[in-house]
């Protein structure tokens, strides 16, 4: 069982010499934090149906192992997918219109 955070924000940040930085905007689009079981469970957060482009995950796993999916009605299993690791940040490029992420332990 893990504690998953899961942020989708845009990504848009500059420097204060104009440079884009390679980090998500402080102020999220939406959040959520989910424990993982054995049963995969979808995220409240979810990408609009428009306006997604540009978007991007972030995925924070802390107490244990998961597996990940993305999509518009995504199962998190082990044979698909993404496995992040306890304690790793993982981000992840928004790929398509009300996008979801679903989680299950590993």
């Amino acid at each position: 069982m893990a504690t998953v955070h899961v942020v989708l924000a845009q990504a848009s940040g500059r420097s204060s010499t104009g440079a884009t930085q390679p980090v998500i905007n402080s102020v999220e689009v939406a959040a959520d934090t989910m424990t993982s079981s054995g049963t995969s469970a979808q995220s409240s957060a979810a990408a609009p149906a428009d306006g997604w482009e540009g978007l991007f995950w972030e995925v924070t796993v802390s107490g244990g192992n998961i597996f990940g999916k993305f999509g518009s009605n995504p199962t998190a299993a082990s044979d698909t997918g993404v496995f992040i690791t306890d304690g790793q940040t993982r981000n992840f490029a928004v790929s398509g219109p009300s996008e979801k992420f679903a989680i299950k332990d590993a």
